[in-house]
């Protein structure tokens, strides 16, 4: 089955998944047709390369899963190990005459879709494709659907293809949603200067990091996997490889303008909030010089002087009212000078 015919089919991808505790666990046994029908552990223990092309969908933590790699399936033990890691980045080893390795990052589908990438380990020969992964996902169930339909891959490059294809369209589901939040959060800062979005933009910025993390060296080991010289990958099929590789990339170019658009929307947090400090600190500041003259005068007409109105001993009886009557004159200075400056905004 061509790429396009696989971006077709993805609006399929609503099989539902056995869970179990370590993950839904199948093999399917490919008839090099277009066709091909799910296999028991027993009929995996006794495949050979006849019979068509195996392919193995796992869980790290499965014991089949764990027994069969290390006791049977004739892999290296460093390789093993390194297939049953759940935390590589992702990255592309070429075991020349053997095989290939491949750790990518990338999750299911479906209603509710794992919110963060997760780590798929592959490997890859002439005859059989080995797939672990953390968790019971739906990522590969539009191929499986094909498969029946006897409309699947028919060679081993092909669904090496696909299988890249299905397990990286998440990131482009993730890259769609962090921009919608973003340009919503735009919108939304630009008609409500006052909002409080600081800690939603934070956790978006912590979510493109923690992306971006994974973005570059998956283009990396798609570079290199492009030029990998495997006698069963076919120019055809390095062509699908590139096409991902060039998916990557666009997601690489995606992420960085939508993090510069997140700076620009801090920047204006930033300027919302330096604005509001400063028009608080002016009302303050011209409170206090408002208050300033009349602390003044008041603070004259507390010292220990003679002939100040209404001391004692005195004979000022309007003493008092001749001070309340100066207090609010120079307040009224003071208005009027402050108003001529514009300090009231």
């Amino acid at each position: 089955m061509s790429q396009a015919s696989l971006r077709s089919a993805a609006p399929r991808r609503t099989e539902s998944v056995t869970r179990t505790a370590g993950g839904r666990v199948y093999a399917l046994l490919l008839d090099r047709k277009g066709g091909g029908r799910e296999i028991s552990w027993q009929q995996v223990r006794a495949w050979t390369p006849e019979e068509g092309i195996l392919w193995l969908v796992g869980h790290p933590a499965g014991e089949e899963t764990q027994r069969w790699l290390r006791l049977e399936s004739g892999l290296d033990p460093d390789l093993t190990r390194l297939l049953l890691r759940t935390d590589n980045r992702p990255q592309y080893q070429s075991h020349k005459g053997q095989g290939l390795f491949l750790s990518l990052r990338g999750g299911g589908l479906g209603q509710e879709p794992q919110p963060e990438l997760q780590c798929a380990n592959l490997w890859a020969d002439a005859n059989r494709l080995i797939v672990l992964r953390p968790a019971a996902v739906q990522a590969f169930s539009a191929i499986r659907a094909d498969l029946k339909n006897r409309q699947g891959p028919t060679t081993m490059g092909e669904l090496l293809a696909e299988v890249i294809y299905a397990w990286i369209l998440r990131i482009e589901q993730i890259l769609h949603g962090i921009d919608r939040d973003v340009d919503d959060m735009e919108d939304h800062i630009l008609m409500d200067p006052d909002a409080d979005l600081q800690q939603d933009l934070t956790a978006l910025r912590q979510r493109m990091i923690h992306l971006g993390r994974h973005l570059t060296p998956q283009a990396e080991a798609l570079s290199a996997l492009q030029r990998d010289r495997s006698p069963w990958l076919r120019p055809e099929h390095r062509d699908l490889l590139r096409e991902e590789y060039s998916r990557i990339l666009q997601f690489v170019a995606e992420l960085a303008s939508t993090r510069d658009q997140a700076a620009l929307i801090q920047d204006e947090i930033r300027h919302n909030q330096n604005r509001k400090l400063n028009e608080t600190m002016k009302i303050v500041a011209v409170f206090t010089a408002y208050l300033m003259p009349i602390t003044a005068i008041t603070g004259l007409l507390g010292t220990n002087l003679e002939g100040i109105p209404g001391q004692a001993g005195g004979d000022h009886p309007w003493a008092f009212t001749i001070e309340v009557i100066a207090l609010l004159g120079v307040m009224a200075v003071s208005y009027l000078v402050f108003k001529k400056k514009k300090w009231f905004g």
